[in-house]
């Protein structure tokens, strides 16, 4: 027995320290989750505190840290918005837009109350973290037909290590910003005015998703491909957090609509 509890802490250290390794997957997540909560309204506040037990915060990392597990197989097709033509048009059927789709159908106009509660707890677990990645500037997955000019960028870090496209977004939210929490970024960072949350708030799912490919055609233009990251100017530094907090912002105010929709037993239009 007690060899199995120092495995299961053993376990536990690991995941921590994947967490602190991963940016926009640990921190960036997290202050999204978190500025998610605070525009709960009261009624989505105490629904998601009844059936998650926790935080929002707590379970924003959740899926990427379980995702491989079988038991996720089918949740996990990816956690990114499928690009697939010039005009921006949207793969609905797969990636986080299915996910947000299928559990919007599942849970919205008040089915969530004839659902187990362990079912909509994962279905809000799911979402917590999806909404989230979809906003990051690199899970914008365009096609290969229509956008070779995006395969395989890459920068420098320190002179020495390579950073991908990928890993250059992921970690943007705390990028040259030493010693920040959650909160600090909340606050320094939240000051999106009521009418541009309503902008962002409105419309389907997929004006949402073809409002994030946007936010992804101005990921690429503004990677510094070739550079080295500590070697930016301020004004290529200032330009890339200005898009990074955009993005996060984005995904931090729908996944507050979409949980403040659900709870008021009502749903948002998918296509």
């Amino acid at each position: 027995m007690k060899t199995k509890f120092l495995a299961f802490i053993a376990v536990l250290v690991a995941l921590c320290s994947v967490q602190g390794a991963k940016a926009w997957s640990g921190f960036g997540h997290g202050c999204i989750a978190y500025v998610a909560e605070q525009h709960l309204t009261p009624e989505a506040k105490e629904k998601c505190r009844y059936y998650l037990r926790h935080t929002l915060p707590y379970y924003a990392s959740w899926m990427d840290y379980w995702r491989g597990s079988q038991h996720f197989k089918k949740v996990n097709s990816g956690h990114t918005v499928s690009v697939l033509s010039s005009g921006d048009g949207l793969n609905m059927k797969y990636g986080a837009m299915k996910h947000l789709v299928n559990a919007m159908n599942e849970l919205g106009d008040g089915k969530y109350k004839n659902l187990p509660d362990s079912v909509v707890r994962q279905r809000l677990i799911n979402m917590i973290h999806y909404v989230g990645d979809m906003h990051c500037p690199c899970h914008s997955k365009f096609s290969k037909k229509y956008f070779p000019q995006y395969k395989g960028k890459k920068t420098a870090y320190r002179g020495k290590k390579e950073v991908a496209y990928h890993g250059f977004w992921d970690g943007s939210p705390g990028r040259w910003r030493k010693g920040w929490e959650i909160e600090d970024y909340a606050k320094n960072v939240d000051k999106v005015s009521k009418k541009q949350a309503t902008a962002w708030q409105s419309g389907t799912f997929t004006d949402w998703g073809r409002d994030i490919a946007k936010g992804g055609h101005r990921g690429f233009a503004l990677y510094p491909e070739g550079k080295d990251i500590d070697n930016l100017s301020s004004k290529e530094r200032k330009a890339i957090l200005a898009l990074a907090d955009e993005m996060a912002m984005q995904g931090a105010y729908r996944l507050a609509h979409v949980l403040n929709t659900i709870f008021a037993d009502k749903s948002i239009e998918t296509r």
